[in-house]
């Protein structure tokens, strides 16, 4: 297999749940050695999400993919000198514990530093480093709700998004960070500190909404699954379903008129502007409907195309996953996971010319399923590793 583009990178991953582990997904998957350390025990609390086969939990298994398993309980003195010789060979450090927990440990990233000046550390934390929020525990939907991403979202009730994007665009942008971190290292021998707040990862979706704040002093209604600026530009009906059609030109709504037999819509003065057509909405929709409402999704989205106006059926996740366009760009990997066997997982959307991407690797199967040899190949003795398991230091099954 050709060399990857991370391969000779140490990472240790101190964290859990979701959005650091999908930075250290995405870092493995890059061919960085990641080292993930979990409480003996229970381990990363994600091994308690579903879905699970034999008890076995795949949402811990997609987002701690092709990393080594260390446990360490992390409160005893040995258990903390294992991570600081650990932090001493590795280049870079991942966690999203609740700010200043490690330091209260003894362990946090100035401690970190002395050992090895040359760490690019990277944290994601609810509410960030300072400030009167930064002490309290943040969850994905919490960091939605506090930026006012959620207020935006939906009609008259807000909604949330329907799935954890908060976290996932706060382990996006560490990856992004921790790039750039090991970039100055190169050209400085320095290390550097990445900070992420998944408050401030919300809040930078929200760019339109404050734009206009900015400018009016007040935020648009909210126009649920249509755009606040185009029209006709949303979701509508089809005889099976729903499709979407984005008309932002007005040739684009001349082609959709055409297309649709609905030409009479060009010369009604309700419809002659995008601006009249926003004034207009409620009713627009409706007339649209009337030809929508006839023809399937993929034949609305087929004919749309070929006229040049943006246009896609509503798809489940099924129909996604099976779609020919899907299996082109590789989205979904097929992984095989001891006890669990094969299942589909997300790929990590980041294409290399001449280096490959791998997801396909398999995760710990219990907390610790590496301790020996991660100990092993810091140097650690036999009889040093025994004695640690033996304390309860470390732990990993006979």
């Amino acid at each position: 297999m050709k060399k990857r583009p991370l391969e000779g990178v140490k990472v240790l991953d101190l964290s859990q749940v979701l959005s650091a582990p999908f930075c250290g997904m995405m870092l493995a998957d890059l061919g960085a050695q990641v080292i993930k350390v979990e409480r003996p025990g229970g381990g990363d609390i994600s091994r308690q999400y579903g879905p699970y086969i034999n008890d076995i939990s795949l949402y811990f298994c997609q987002y701690n993919r092709g990393k080594r398993g260390l446990a360490v309980d992390m409160r005893t003195e040995a258990g903390k000198g294992v991570i600081m010789d650990l932090v001493a060979q590795v280049d870079v450090v991942v966690e999203n514990f609740k700010y200043g927990t490690l330091e209260k440990l003894g362990i946090g990233y100035e401690e970190m530093l002395k050992v090895n000046p040359q760490l690019v550390y990277g944290s994601i934390s609810g509410f960030g480093t300072h400030g009167p929020l930064s002490h309290l525990p943040c969850m994905d939907i919490i960091a939605a709700a506090r930026s006012g991403l959620v207020s935006q979202t939906g009609t008259d009730v807000p909604i949330k998004p329907g799935f954890s994007l908060c976290d996932t665009w706060a382990g996006l942008h560490l990856l992004r960070g921790l790039s750039m971190g090991l970039l100055h290292r190169q050209s400085t021998g320095r290390g550097v500190r990445v900070d992420i707040a998944m408050l401030d990862c919300a809040f930078y979706m929200c760019e339109a909404p404050v734009l206009e704040h900015s400018v009016t002093g007040e935020f648009r209604k909210k126009t649920g699954n249509h755009d606040p600026i185009f029209a006709p530009c949303g979701e509508f009906a089809a005889c099976d379903g729903n499709v979407v059609i984005a008309v932002t030109k007005e040739e684009e709504w001349l082609a959709l008129c055409g297309t649709l037999g609905l030409s009479s819509l060009i010369e009604d003065p309700r419809f002659r502007s995008n601006e009249s057509r926003l004034d207009n909405r409620e009713p627009l929709i409706r007339e649209l409907e009337k030809a929508t409402s006839s023809m399937g999704r993929y034949e609305l989205e087929q004919k749309l195309s070929e006229a040049g106006v943006p246009a896609s059926a509503v798809q489940t996740v099924v129909e996604f996953v099976n779609s020919p366009q899907t299996k082109e760009l590789d989205a979904i990997a097929k992984t095989n996971q001891p006890g669990v066997g094969d299942y589909l997982a997300v790929n990590t959307p980041i294409r290399f010319s001449k280096t490959p991407v791998d997801p396909t690797a398999e995760a710990p199967s219990f907390p610790g399923a590496h301790s020996k040899e991660v100990l092993s190949n810091l140097g650690y003795s036999q009889e040093k590793i025994e004695e640690l398991i033996d304390s309860g230091a470390i732990y990993q099954s006979a």
